[in-house]
């Protein structure tokens, strides 16, 4: 049963939830970037040495100075007593190191810094500079940012993940070291692809995947092919098709136990089954984590084996689940499943959860019931991603 926020259609829009989504993770790779970076490092080094002690004590001296009680002005001094002694052109050696000594530029310099205002001469210094440098950096619109993010720190949840899967359709072909285009248990037994007794379509081998703006298309349409067909009594038949379909699936490349997965998908009105669904190397366990068919939209769960197999079947109607983007999502614990649509509960499980690995995949099919109008369909696929708990 959908929750009852679903059956009031109160959704969360899929451009706000995927935004705000985005704004996190941009956020959190930007956080990491400046704590790392050589410009936080730099402040903090500066911020050390200005709130030390040591600097307390240098700036005090420096502002406390007095060109009286400095050794160049004894120098200065002495320097002026000989003069005022000095009889004749004949100067002693002290006389004449001290005559070069307040000549030169290191006295001069030094005389007009002690003998500035105590603020003027302050403001001479790399004290000085370090310190303003520290004040404009404290206020700076990046350190403020850091610290008050800092202080909040909105990704906790966000750092418990790992990216472990990611497809973003940015190729114009399908990535085949990601996708297998048939089903798994075709392709490990017979190297061919083949449907269902309730299939009217037949999945082409990558015939029927397209891709534009960085989005894929799995596409059902009008067209002849011939295929084989699992029938319980006979096994595997040879038929011929009116129509095919396609499906992606990671069989082959990635399984998962435990995560979340989601994927962002534009599923298309009318009759043809679109689902993003998972399933281990056995017909069941079996997860629907969205199916769209004849207006309604399903989370389903099968599980068990022969006659003990079990099923948990929530649906939703209406239109807005057509011809639109939702975010569909699987959160997939020890002991629940929790489905979402743009990050908004619909459904969650805690009987039989699946405890082995299971592949990802997405298809779309026309029933033998199903209408055949409104041919070509397609559901649309603008990116996938997994997250596993770090140990």
């Amino acid at each position: 049963m959908a929750s009852l926020s679903f059956l009031l259609g109160m959704v969360p829009g899929t451009e706000k939830v995927e935004t705000a989504d985005d704004q996190l993770r941009a956020d959190f790779q930007a956080y990491k970037d400046y704590e790392n970076s050589d410009d936080l490092k730099h402040y903090l080094e500066l911020e050390k040495e200005v709130t030390s002690g040591d600097f307390a004590m240098r700036k005090k001296k420096i502002l406390k100075a007095k060109f009286k009680a400095s050794e160049a002005f004894r120098k200065e001094l002495r320097y002026n007593q000989l003069m005022k002694r000095l009889k004749g052109d004949e100067k002693s050696a002290e006389l004449n190191e001290l005559e070069e000594y307040v000549q030169s530029e290191e006295f001069i310099k030094q005389k007009q810094f002690l003998t500035m205002r105590p603020n003027e001469r302050y403001e001479t210094t790399d004290e000085y500079n370090k310190e303003i440098e520290y004040k404009t950096l404290k206020k700076s619109e990046k350190v403020l940012w850091y610290y008050k993010t800092k202080k909040k720190y909105p990704f906790k949840e966000l750092e418990k993940w790992n990216l472990t899967f990611e497809e973003k359709f940015n190729k114009s072909v399908l990535d085949t070291s990601k996708w297998m285009t048939r089903y798994f248990w075709g392709d490990k037994t017979m190297e061919s692809s083949f449907v269902l007794e309730d299939d009217k379509s037949f999945i082409t081998d990558g015939g029927n995947i397209e891709f534009y703006d960085n989005k894929a298309r799995i596409v059902t349409k009008a067209g002849k092919a011939e295929g084989l067909v699992w029938r319980a009594e006979q096994g595997f038949v040879l038929e011929d098709f009116d129509f095919t379909s396609g499906l992606i699936s990671t069989a082959k490349s990635f399984k998962q136990k435990y995560g979340i997965f989601k994927a962002k998908i534009k599923m298309a009105g009318g009759s043809v089954a679109q689902t993003f669904w998972m399933v281990s190397e056995t017909m069941l366990p079996h997860i629907d984590v969205a199916r769209f068919e004849n207006g309604k939209l399903h989370a389903n769960y099968f599980w068990g084996s022969g006659n003990s197999s079990n099923k948990s079947v929530s649906k939703t109607g209406g239109a807005k689940y057509a011809d639109q983007y939702y975010i569909f999502t699987l959160e997939w614990t020890p002991n629940k499943l929790v489905w979402k649509i743009n990050d908004k509960t619909f459904k969650s499980q805690t009987s039989g959860v699946p405890q082995e690995e299971m592949c990802i995949n997405l298809s779309s099919n026309l029933k033998k019931d199903s209408s055949e109008g409104g041919l070509p369909s397609a559901m649309e696929i603008d990116w996938i991603r997994v997250y596993k708990l770090k140990e």
